[in-house]
């Protein structure tokens, strides 16, 4: 019987340390991403399409999906989504149809981050 709670408390222990290995390296990922993106991304104009809370935090901030129509000054509108963790206030801020600035990866345009949560003018 001490064999088996030994056995599950090692299990138990083996999937925490498994599940902070993955969490830190989604987290670097997504760093090294937005570290190109602001060196090399184009700046754009996004009109917000639609935002929910994605049930999860990060660094103990409220984490949403965005969805966003890119109004680049050259080429055509397109669509894609950020994934990004911010307070509630911002969120109210971000309303359907608000304008924002971005910044997208010219190589990747689905990859995105916000420059200015605030509402651009």
């Amino acid at each position: 019987m001490e064999n088996n709670r030994e056995i599950g408390a090692t299990i138990i222990l083996v999937c925490m340390v498994a599940f902070w290995i993955v969490s830190s390296i989604r987290i670097r990922i997504r760093d090294e991403r937005k570290r190109k993106i602001l060196k090399e991304g184009v700046q754009a104009r996004a009109k917000v399409l639609q935002i929910q809370p994605t049930g999860e935090y990060l660094n103990n901030l409220p984490e949403f999906q965005v969805q966003v129509q890119i109004q680049p000054e050259n080429g055509a509108d397109f669509i894609a989504e950020v994934t990004e963790a911010f307070p509630y206030p911002k969120y109210d801020s971000l309303r359907n149809g608000s304008q924002v600035v971005v910044k997208y990866d010219p190589d990747y345009y689905k990859r995105v981050i916000f420059l200015h949560t605030e509402p651009a003018t």
